[in-house]
């Protein structure tokens, strides 16, 4: 299972700096370089098909941005 500090940790020496990144990118970032297991795999909750490791994605964007660690464009583009 990937925790929340190892998804933080590959967005901020990973994702290039001072460039603009979709959300698609960084799951393919996250994705590549932190290899989900099974249980990131499994769904997010009941009934959908989107895997817990793509919430946990965007929950540590959000707790991120509140705490001006990382900038978002309003259009779904993040830049550290």
């Amino acid at each position: 299972m990937i925790h929340l500090p190892e998804i933080w940790d590959c967005i901020r020496h990973r994702l290039p700096k001072g460039h603009w990144a979709t959300l698609d990118d960084i799951y393919h970032l996250i994705e590549r370089n932190l290899n989900p297991d099974a249980e990131d795999y499994e769904s997010q909750s009941p009934g959908s098909e989107i895997p817990k490791w793509k919430r946990n994605v965007r929950n540590v964007l959000q707790y991120r941005k509140k705490m001006g660690e990382i900038e978002w464009d309003g259009h779904g583009k993040y830049r550290v």
